[in-house]
């Protein structure tokens, strides 16, 4: 029975371990491609939605590194960083979990001040195309603040909970040690 890769579709020759088209390792159960000319798709939509909700959702969770008497007396102010990222620095300066949450807070403005700075080079280059094409920046700046949005409100409640979970996406980053 002939092997067809599971990453790419093409037809592995016998004894193969790896496809010689995309370079995928080859386990030994066989792929069923009932048409070797026409490669199974590699993911659905509904594999690529499950795995950007995965992506967001399972972010580390940094809560019991955290003195849960300093969580229980600093949530409140954590959860308002996401208004103002320095606010638990000046609030409560030796809150491990303040600092936390400033940090990922002073994240999210980074990004919000990136995206609105994508937006307007991209309403430069589509003005200078056609004005007619200025429609899709308000689209795409629509994208950008409701998914900076939805991490905000991520982090608003993780703050708010006592949670020091990272924000999807940018949370690895630490500039506020």
């Amino acid at each position: 029975m002939a092997k067809f890769c599971k990453s790419c579709g093409h037809e592995i020759a016998e004894g193969k371990k790896f496809c010689g088209s995309c370079g995928a390792a080859i386990d030994d159960a066989p792929a069923a491609n009932p048409n070797p000319q026409q490669p199974q798709p590699q993911q659905t939509h509904q594999n690529a939605f499950d795995n950007l909700k995965n992506m967001a959702t399972n972010t580390s969770d940094y809560t019991g590194q955290y003195d849960p008497a300093d969580i229980e007396k600093n949530k409140v102010i954590s959860g308002l960083a996401y208004f103002i990222f320095f606010l638990p620095l000046i609030a409560c300066p030796g809150s491990k979990f303040g600092r936390f949450h400033s940090n990922q807070a002073l994240l999210l403005l980074i990004l919000g001040i990136a995206g609105g700075i994508v937006n307007v080079i991209l309403t430069a280059i589509l003005l200078a195309i056609s004005w007619r094409l200025v429609f899709l920046t308000t689209i795409i700046a629509f994208i950008i603040w409701i998914v900076i949005g939805v991490i905000g409100i991520i982090g608003l409640i993780n703050g708010f909970s006592g949670k020091a979970k990272e924000l999807p996406f940018i949370g690895k980053i630490h500039i506020i040690k």
